[in-house]
């Protein structure tokens, strides 16, 4: 496997450098993992997340935001530059694939529903906790979604604004809160091994 950084300059004074990961010559299979507002790449749920894709024969590129290079914090309003920086940072590899997945967590499932927006091509999507604002484009999109019975940001009612059909799957996972952990570590490692599950089924 073969590892390149990928600096792209940055709104924040800074520059992002995006690891993108090459499983092997002329794979045809991509996966872009988008972050948290607060939750990084390199947390459970998505460092887990990129390894799925790994052992599913998928390259992948791992996102980190300006304002995160830049070791800040993100004022809502700059929320499109991320967007923008973003497309930017996938633009430069995505043309090579013929099958892309994104999988987007919290403030990330709208970053990577604009990024699909601007990019114009069919992707698949895995949303991770997503927020309010998410929901029309999990409804434009489709695919799965997953959160937790006890997420602060996103609830069952507003799961049930989310349009259900072949192409569109939730899932809510008991006790588990925005961060798809509990206060037990033990119960926190089965959701983890049931969200790999998730992951694997997914990436087929």
């Amino acid at each position: 496997m073969k590892l390149e950084i990928l600096t792209v300059p940055s709104f924040w004074k800074t520059e992002m450098r995006q690891k993108y990961y090459q499983l092997q010559e002329d794979n045809s299979k991509l996966v872009v993992l988008f972050p948290g507002k607060n939750y990084p790449c390199d947390k459970p749920v998505l460092h887990f997340a990129g390894a799925s894709a790994i052992q599913s024969g998928y390259d992948f590129m791992v996102l980190e935001y300006g304002y995160q290079a830049a070791r800040t914090d993100l004022d809502i309003d700059d929320l499109q530059r991320v967007i923008e920086e973003c497309h930017e940072s996938v633009q430069r590899i995505i043309s090579q694939y013929k099958e892309i997945v994104f999988i987007s967590k919290s403030l990330g499932t709208i970053v990577a529903g604009e990024v699909h927006e601007k990019l114009g091509i069919p992707i698949k999507h895995l949303f991770l906790t997503p927020i309010k604002d998410t929901i029309p484009y999990i409804n434009r999109f489709k695919g799965v979604v997953v959160y937790g019975s006890k997420d602060e940001v996103f609830n069952h009612e507003l799961a049930n604004q989310i349009k259900l059909d072949m192409a569109t799957e939730v899932i809510e996972i008991p006790n588990a809160n925005h961060s798809l952990e509990t206060n037990h570590a033990p119960e926190s490692i089965e959701i983890l091994s049931k969200l790999v599950g998730i992951y694997m089924n997914f990436l087929i």
